[in-house]
């Protein structure tokens, strides 16, 4: 939390000039230069790169960790439950990244139980039930009872048929 935004993109990655032991020098400009570079490409905007990561919102402390896996992970990129816990507008920035990276051709798979995002983001939904991938939908042509009936391991049949009291 302490780290500013390249530190943070970097971390475990830092560019180096030499190291002499223990220690080493860090290329602190090409680090930030790339920061920014995966920012941009990302289409993340952070007013203050130098700011400590633990003084930003959760949305876009979400957007910094987002970038430094769009920047290390160029085959795959998986997410859990990616706006969990942020706002509106947050939310509706990072489902925008998603949409980037997909269009870069990135794959992304995204771990969400919110039906409106997944069918808002993803081309396959491949839904589990007691640890086991209960199908595969195409997010085209599947409906939000399709996904239930799958998710509850219920007959779709039996979910329009019912009466409820």
């Amino acid at each position: 939390d302490h780290l500013d935004v390249p530190a943070n993109i970097f971390l475990g990655r830092e560019e180096v000039y030499f190291e002499f032991g223990p220690l080493s020098w860090l290329k602190k400009k090409a680090m930030v230069q790339r920061a920014d570079e995966l920012l941009e490409e990302t289409g993340i905007k952070i007013p203050d790169t130098k700011q400590s990561v633990a003084g930003m919102s959760g949305g876009q402390r979400q957007c910094v960790a987002i970038s430094r896996a769009a920047g290390w992970g160029k085959k795959l990129i998986i997410m859990d439950e990616p706006t969990a816990a942020l706002g509106i507008q947050e939310t509706t920035r990072v489902e925008n990244i998603i949409r980037g990276l997909k269009k870069r051709g990135i794959p992304v798979i995204i771990v969400s139980h919110n039906l409106r995002q997944v069918f808002n983001l993803v081309d396959r939904i491949v839904v589990f039930r007691q640890g086991r991938i209960a199908g595969v939908l195409d997010a085209k042509t599947a409906s939000g009872n399709d996904v239930v009936a799958m998710i509850t391991g219920v007959d779709q049949d039996v979910h329009e048929n019912a009466s409820y009291i």
